[in-house]
């Protein structure tokens, strides 16, 4: 009868510390917008990330030679909710399609959605969708974008660095084709 008293609460010992917890899903969306027709107008990338923003421009690219690859990093805490409700809507407007045209000197935007298990680096799922705001196929992905941008404009205080993993925000544009001249310009009458 005693050794019944003291392997009940063995078994239970060994039952519950065996049995793992399931994992917490976590998620971030990162919006990078790429060069575009105007040369002084920055790249820029915006990560949602739990209930925070985080915020990267690139530095100076009118005074410096474009393509230095330069940011200012900062962040906001714009809360939870808000950051939930982005990602759902747009889970809901997106897909992975990765070609959505091309616009000669227009900015480029690419969508990322990453799905992580807890604790870890390493995406389990991601959605990744390139795109130009003239070539979105509906209204509510243009508002989605649209809100997504308006969030910078919150409380952004400067930190340090924070990773941004986009090609976009590192994509070096090609240099331009050599001008060919054959004679003296032609005067336009």
């Amino acid at each position: 009868m005693k050794h019944n008293k003291l392997l009940l609460p063995l078994l239970f010992f060994i039952l519950f510390s065996c049995t793992q917890k399931p994992q917490e899903m976590q998620e971030n969306l990162i919006i990078t917008v790429g060069s575009g027709m105007d040369p002084s107008e920055p790249r820029y990338g915006i990560e949602l990330k739990g209930d925070t923003l985080f915020y990267c421009e690139e530095i100076n690219p009118q005074e410096t030679v474009k393509d230095t690859f330069l940011y200012k990093y900062y962040y906001c805490i714009i809360g939870k909710e808000k950051v939930t409700e982005i990602l759902e809507r747009s889970k809901a407007v997106f897909d992975n399609k990765l070609d959505y045209g091309y616009i000669d000197d227009a900015n480029f935007y690419q969508l990322n959605i990453n799905t992580y298990l807890e604790n870890t680096d390493k995406p389990v799922d991601t959605l990744t969708t390139t795109f130009y705001i003239a070539n979105l196929e509906s209204e509510e992905q243009v508002k989605v974008v649209n809100d997504i941008l308006a969030l910078k404009n919150c409380d952004l205080k400067p930190m340090k660095y924070h990773l941004f993993n986009s090609g976009i925000l590192q994509y070096k544009l090609p240099p331009p084709p050599p001008v060919k001249i054959d004679g003296p310009p032609r005067k336009i009458k």
